[in-house]
């Protein structure tokens, strides 16, 4: 029965293209057009039933659709076209054929394909994001293992294509080390060439920077093809990181690198997201904690609209800021960094630039005092470094008003009920006292806030953050006992 359903979908999608193709081929008379062209309507939709059922269209499953698949609706609208041509002009000779307009068995043809196939490609990425939020509802920690790359061959192409194939869950490749430098900055398989395995060191302190720590280093070509450098790094990389440097070899085979990551895992090994156990229990916090969901779609409303308002209103404000950026630290102009979001997927977080270099033209290390430009100072005293997470706001991985995002070192150690809303660019614990918060008053505070969002509080805080802005923050001991107070009711 349900081939039946399928096959009269796509019949009734081959009449909605010729339609539109006669109309198309006919645009000063269209009426005129569908009159004269029914019968060639009739003999498309007559052959179109038999090469369906003979390409076995309708016993695919549309959410697995492969190019395999895309190759048979290829087939298929080709031979329809054909046979349309030929019952066409069987039955009505050749004046049918002559009174048809000379494009439309191109167009028809055009318009069949990209509906059979459009439809197989929405069904796949429909069943694709409801595969994905339920996997985010399920999971409120990325429990991913970082992984960086070193070799570029094609052992290390199959080994990306059967992590991001077999392994999504548990294998994030962070970056790949590549001997040749004119590969640096170049991509495989949409992961980065970060540089060559000699500055392995620089590579990690640069991703911890950015929020990514690694926990694996897996190396795609002999261990001896490395340079003595390279060697001698990676060795000390192994013994004062604690960071597992493993070999793909004959001895070592990929399908047995996927299930000893899922097993770290599995067996409760540190969660890379909040940095404690996956074991550890976390308060219960159930739905009916969270607020309306008839407000949540309209607070998702409210953002993209004020997100899309505050890019083009801000617009001049961070042309100038980039401007003073690039004079004062220079490129990138953009920072981001990965923190946990939503249901703690991660997400890149974006800010303006504040900080010069890690080291000096004499290669002495800096701290992060030193780093920080006095352009720098102001801009992260009056928030304006934050201005590029409107982005964030626009597609949709933070909210105007939420809990602020967190670095992974600094998440309270019952994150996963804070994190059951988007980040925001300012919250409730940023007007009632910032960065002079402990961690547990601030996840108090954006609990609570979970608890009791409404458009009015947000527009209380989005005003109040204004005040934060130009006046300084104050803590606010009764909002933070009145958290605790209904948290522990």
């Amino acid at each position: 029965m349900h081939r039946l359903v399928l096959l009269t979908v796509d019949v009734a999608l081959i009449a909605i293209s010729t339609v539109l193709a006669i109309l198309l081929c006919s645009p000063l008379s269209p009426l005129s057009a569908l009159v004269n062209a029914k019968l060639y309507f009739l003999v498309t939709i007559g052959v179109a039933i038999p090469v369906l059922w003979i390409f076995g269209l309708n016993r695919t499953v549309w959410r697995f659709t492969s190019l395999s698949d895309c190759w048979l609706i290829l087939a298929a609208s080709a031979w329809i076209v054909v046979f349309a041509i030929t019952g066409n002009l069987a039955v009505g000779g050749i004046q049918a054929i002559r009174d048809m307009p000379q494009s439309l068995p191109v167009m028809q043809g055009l318009l069949i394909l990209c509906m059979l196939a459009g439809v197989r490609a929405a069904m796949r990425l429909r069943h694709s994001l409801r595969r994905r939020a339920r996997m985010a509802k399920s999971h409120f920690r990325d429990e991913r293992e970082n992984v960086l790359l070193v070799g570029l061959n094609p052992i290390a192409d199959l080994f990306l294509r059967c992590a991001a194939e077999n392994a999504r869950g548990h294998i994030q490749i962070a970056g790949i080390l590549s001997n040749a430098e004119r590969h640096r900055g170049r991509s495989l398989r949409s992961c980065e060439i970060l540089g060559p395995p000699e500055a392995a060191e620089d590579v990690l302190h640069d991703l911890s920077v950015h929020g990514i720590h690694i926990d694996r280093i897996v190396l795609s070509m002999p261990y001896a093809h490395l340079s003595r450098r390279a060697q001698t790094s990676l060795a000390e990389i192994e013994r004062t990181r604690a960071i597992r440097v493993d070999c793909l070899s004959a001895q070592y085979g990929l399908s047995e690198l996927i299930s000893d990551s899922a097993a770290g895992v599995k067996e409760g090994g540190p969660d890379p997201t909040t940095g404690a156990s996956a074991a550890a229990p976390a308060p219960a916090f159930g739905d009916g904690d969270l607020p309306a969901s008839s407000y949540l779609r309209w607070k998702r409303v409210i953002d993209a609209t004020g997100a899309t308002m505050g890019i083009v209103c801000l617009a001049p404000l961070m042309l100038i800021i980039g401007v003073i950026v690039a004079l004062d630290v220079g490129y990138p102009l953009i920072f981001w960094q990965q923190r946990p979001g939503a249901f703690g997927r991660p997400i890149r977080v974006l800010k303006f630039r504040t900080m010069r270099r890690p080291r000096d033209k004499n290669g002495r290390t800096l701290t992060d005092a030193q780093r920080v430009s006095r352009a720098g100072r102001l801009l992260r005293r009056l928030r304006l470094d934050e201005l590029p997470q409107v982005y964030n706001v626009l597609l949709g991985h933070m909210s105007l008003v939420g809990p602020r995002p967190l670095l992974p070192v600094d998440q309270p150690s019952f994150s996963a009920a804070r994190l059951r809303l988007r980040p925001g660019l300012t919250g409730w614990a940023q007007i009632k006292g910032g960065r002079h918060l402990s961690i547990e008053d601030k996840a108090a505070l954006d609990l609570w806030y979970i608890r009791n969002a409404s458009f009015t509080l947000d527009m209380l805080i989005l005003l109040s953050t204004i005040r934060t802005v130009l006046f300084g923050e104050r803590i606010d001991r009764r909002a933070i006992d009145q958290a605790w107070r209904e948290l522990s009711s």
